[in-house]
């Protein structure tokens, strides 16, 4: 398991990578989702999302037991939206009597993933890397949207336009396909630590060469922006994970999800 230090790092860098989303696709199209956040502190941030009820897009990210305090006006916070959330805890910040509150709240463990790191030199099979491209354009942009599941947007509006500029901020995002079928993933790096967002599509399967390339042109890029370690999360014991640990991939901690009854 990950030390203290590099897990806090982690987790700061995840909420950093969440922010950077929320504050830029927010602001596309108007924000058709009705997208708010709560940032907690720099490791936990709440998500909601009023015209899409579903856990992706509202969920409390990073809850631990010096947190506790703040359950109760974040669960008023969604219920006045008519949502109920996903709340995230990690087992490195296990706390009995958040636990304990979270059952007292009708709350269970639906859910587990586990988060992987490695040092940002470790190689995967790089053959289908050339296929894959670095989102430039609001059309490109705008696919990768659709891949993600937020709203088609037209692709000559400005907001896009300045989107395509986030790699200045430390953010690359890509585009490949497989079969005709396209596929996205994205990439944060901030203070020595990338994030590798899981790769979305129909034509993603774990290991597949168009998973392997995407995640081959990310590892370069993150190698090029100074990143010492790379982290990424899948479901546990999923193929992903089992393809990831083959290449060197190793477990930092379990993120449980849990759901109101």
């Amino acid at each position: 398991m990950a030390s203290i230090r590099r897990i806090r790092r982690i987790l700061a860098t995840e909420t950093a990578f969440s922010l950077w989303q929320l504050e830029t696709f927010g602001r596309l199209g108007g924000n058709p989702l009705g997208i708010a956040w709560r940032q907690l502190d720099q490791g936990a941030v709440a998500v909601l999302a009023r015209r899409q009820p579903g856990p992706t897009h509202n969920r409390v990210m990073g809850l631990r037991g010096d947190l506790i305090a703040e359950i109760e006006p974040l669960l008023a916070w969604y219920a006045e939206a008519g949502i109920k959330p996903r709340l995230e805890t990690i087992s490195t910040y296990h706390d009995p009597a958040l636990a304990a509150e979270l059952v007292r709240r009708g709350y269970f463990q639906s859910g587990f993933q586990v988060v992987l790191v490695a040092p940002a030199i470790v190689s995967a099979d790089d053959a289908a890397a050339g296929a894959v491209e670095e989102v430039a354009s609001a059309e490109q942009l705008a696919a990768f949207l659709q891949v993600y599941g937020w709203p088609a947007l037209a692709a000559s509006e400005a907001p896009l336009e300045a989107a395509v500029t986030a790699g200045t901020r430390g953010v690359s995002l890509y585009l490949g396909r497989g079969g005709g079928r396209p596929a996205a993933a994205g990439l944060f790096v901030k203070d020595g630590i990338g994030v590798l967002s899981p790769a979305l599509g129909a034509a993603i399967k774990a290991g597949s060469g168009l998973e392997a390339g995407l995640l081959a042109r990310r590892l370069a890029a993150a190698r090029a922006a100074g990143a010492e370690w790379v982290c990424t999360e899948a479901d546990l014991m999923s193929p992903r994970q089992i393809s990831l640990t083959r290449i060197g991939f190793t477990a930092a901690f379990i993120r449980a999800q849990w759901t109101s009854l």
